[in-house]
């Protein structure tokens, strides 16, 4: 009977002693943040987060100040320590105080930056870090950028993929794309992807009339502000937002946006919830993709950015992701055609395609509407595009 005591005592202490649902607090929501990280469900297909009895973590309002029971405080981030069910006591000011989560929130919606990590990556770019500053020495990043300053264009972008990413948060409010400050020197990114610049623009380039719709149409045959990490590829609200920064976006065509490109972000997403795995994700574009002269039918380069022989924002002829499951180190590289104009007799595939073994893709390859796509080894990825990290693989993610 006594062992018994001891082994039930052994298992309380060990048992969760708070558990929340990250997505009931008051809103704006405070970061939940470890020393270096967003804290996240530990496994596939569940939504609350448990902590172990005197647990701490951080709460944290960049931009803001931490509310605790409709009183502000004076602290953009704070310590909760668990204390059971829902219920954290924090220490303000050397007062102790307790609260549920559903009393915290934040003054204002958490507030992100992008900034310059100081160090090079791939073709001469220079890394950029998308995230949240906590204080002056803490940032906690959502999206790493391979910036190509000469260009205006992102090389790449890198995240990770978390197992419970399709129990993350939904419909909230969509911010506005911003350009920041210190990263890019053209004055009003957002202005070149307007139907209306981008048409007279590409018409330029092209030869045509300036008000043509023969390419850039009143549909959706335009070109899209084409996110490279997915807004839906985060957990959090907060990390979400932080999508809608420039250096994680290239020209795209809305056909292929909206269709092929999308259903290829979904389904690795529902990859990672089936396998309870985490992944390691790449996205970029490659070379710049073209359209004929209207008067001497040469394939022409599409940029967004034209001022005398400068060419910068180009569009790229290919989106490209790889995904990498850094533990088993299997990898594959999903790829689309970014251009609803070209034929299947048109596009070169530079390595095969792998997409039949891939039971869990689920897009339309070879629809032209839709935007003609591919699956590569990453090894026969790299033999041609090279601008991103090398990774050892052992074969192809099934």
């Amino acid at each position: 009977m006594f062992f018994l005591v001891i082994l039930g005592f052994v298992f309380s202490s060990n048992a969760a002693a708070c558990t929340i649902n990250p997505f009931g607090a008051l809103l704006p929501t405070p970061l939940l943040v470890n020393s270096t990280n967003f804290v996240y469900p530990t496994r596939a297909g569940t939504r609350t987060i448990s902590f172990s009895r005197g647990q701490a973590i951080d709460l944290a309002c960049p931009g803001g100040r931490l509310v605790l029971g409709g009183t502000a405080t004076r602290l953009s981030v704070a310590t909760a320590t668990c204390v059971s069910g829902t219920s954290f006591s924090f220490n303000i000011n050397s007062t102790q105080t307790r609260h549920s989560w559903a009393q915290i929130r934040c003054s204002v919606n958490p507030t992100w930056t992008a900034r310059y990590t100081g160090r090079t990556c791939e073709s001469n770019g220079r890394e950029v870090e998308v995230g949240y500053a906590i204080n002056t020495t803490r940032f906690i990043r959502t999206i790493l950028t391979c910036f190509d300053v000469a260009r205006q264009s992102p090389i790449y972008t890198f995240f990770e993929l978390i197992p419970a990413i399709n129990q993350q948060i939904s419909g909230t409010p969509r911010p506005s794309w911003t350009q920041g400050s210190g990263i890019f020197n053209i004055t009003n990114v957002n202005t070149l992807y307007t139907q209306a610049t981008q048409r007279k623009t590409i018409n330029g380039l092209l030869g045509l009339p300036a008000a043509s719709t023969q390419y850039i149409q009143n549909n959706n045959h335009f070109l899209s502000r084409g996110h490279l990490t997915a807004r839906s590829d985060f957990f959090y609200a907060s990390q979400q937002n932080s999508t809608f920064h420039f250096v994680n976006a290239l020209p795209q065509w809305q056909t292929f946006n909206g269709f092929n490109w999308q259903q290829a972000e979904q389904d690795v997403q529902d990859y990672v919830e089936m396998n309870n795995v985490r992944l390691q994700v790449w996205t970029g574009g490659f070379n710049v993709t073209t359209l004929p002269h209207a008067i001497t039918g040469a394939q022409i380069p599409l940029y967004l950015q034209v001022s005398g022989n400068q060419r910068r924002m180009p569009v790229p002829e290919i989106f490209w992701r790889v995904v990498y499951n850094p533990t088993s180190r299997r990898g594959v590289v999903l790829i689309g055609v970014n251009n609803p104009y070209k034929t299947l007799a048109q596009i070169d595939r530079f390595c095969d395609d792998r997409s039949n073994l891939l039971t869990w893709l689920n897009w339309q390859k070879d629809n032209q509407s839709r935007g003609f796509s591919w699956a590569c080894t990453v090894t026969a990825f790299r033999r041609i595009v090279k601008d991103f990290p090398e990774i050892t693989v052992s074969g192809l993610l099934f």
